[in-house]
């Protein structure tokens, strides 16, 4: 089990700035995309969850829920 490098807290969870700014960037992108330019909102809905799934993994970010850390 992972713990926070600052508290010591094993109270962690996935996320942090970098991977809530990428989530607003396809959630933007896909309003443009489904409203703007008239594509099918289910693929765009797929790609905009691809997305967040492989933000996840690649930054592999974590939060302490106690001290907000971020790491």
């Amino acid at each position: 089990m992972a713990t926070c490098p600052n508290c010591g807290s094993d109270r962690i969870r996935r996320g942090g700035m970098k991977v809530w700014t990428v989530y607003l960037v396809l959630i933007a992108g896909a309003l443009v995309a489904v409203l703007g330019f008239r594509l099918n909102a289910a693929i765009v809905g797929a790609i905009v969850l691809a997305g967040a799934v492989l933000a996840n993994l690649l930054f592999d970010q974590r939060v302490c829920l106690d001290c907000g850390h971020q790491g």
